[in-house]
């Protein structure tokens, strides 16, 4: 799913260190919104990341999808870090980008359990996001595919959500 504007993206090892908070931002949000969050915003959320899982496996089996890595020369702590990844992560996930639609579903249940750090949630997320670019984990589509997955999954939640409210509402 490669495009032009892969070719102008650099690979910045540096970039690596935001893209493993990813993983820290992803448990810390989960565990967060559930223990502070309203139960309205909640439920909505762990539908969301639970449809998010389950819709990106099955999309990663049916089509998969791959980014062609460079190779690193440099030794670095950064590029070794990066090598590491590149040696142990799966390599036919690529499109939608699990580091952004995971990202955003955090990024918006964050803002509404907590609106007065939305900035800080923003640009976390898009060194986050920006950081599977530069580190070549990810192409340019893979990121905007990610993105519109996360939207759609997030109204989808928004809609189960109301639907069981309705059924829950007719059985009392």
């Amino acid at each position: 799913m490669e495009s032009s504007a892969d070719e102008n993206i650099p690979l910045i090892p540096v970039f690596v260190v935001p893209y493993l908070i990813g993983i820290v931002f992803w448990i810390f949000s989960i565990i967060f919104i559930n223990l502070k969050g309203e139960k309205t915003i909640v439920k909505r959320f762990n539908i969301a990341i639970i449809l998010a899982s389950i819709l990106s496996v099955l999309i990663y089996i049916i089509y998969p999808t791959y980014v062609i890595r460079p190779e690193i020369t440099s030794t670095d702590v950064f590029s070794n870090i990066l090598n590491f990844i590149y040696a142990n992560d799966r390599v036919f996930n690529a499109a939608p980008s699990g580091h952004t639609f995971y990202t955003i579903l955090c990024l918006l249940s964050l803002w509404k359990v907590t609106p007065k750090y939305q900035a800080v949630w923003f640009v976390l997320s898009v060194l986050i996001i920006a950081a599977t670019l530069f580190t070549k984990q990810h192409n340019f589509l893979d990121m905007i595919f990610g993105f519109l997955f996360a939207l759609l999954v997030y109204f989808v939640s928004f809609k189960i959500d109301l639907k069981s409210k309705a059924i829950n509402s007719n059985v009392k």
